[in-house]
């Protein structure tokens, strides 16, 4: 994982993943943008616990630092690069 975190990259100027499903999808995220209602499965990253049973509706970001993450079938996010 990278060693910092600034405005350039939390903002998508090193680009990021669209997702369209379940996964897992793996790379060095900094940010999770729902663009559906989605809920997420697994992850692995800087934050303990897995939120199985949030459902995250459209438009609701997610901030951390993940290297993989996967998602229930119908799930549609962007994952943001670190």
């Amino acid at each position: 994982m990278g060693a910092s975190v600034n405005v350039y990259n939390l903002s998508g100027g090193n680009g990021g993943d669209y997702v369209n499903g379940a996964g897992p999808h793996t790379g060095d995220y900094y940010a999770i943008q729902f663009t559906a209602d989605s809920q997420i499965v697994a992850w692995t990253g800087n934050i303990t616990g897995t939120p199985t049973a949030e459902t995250f509706a459209k438009g609701d970001v997610l901030y951390g630092r993940w290297t993989s993450v996967t998602f229930n079938a119908a799930a549609k996010a962007v994952l943001y690069n670190g």
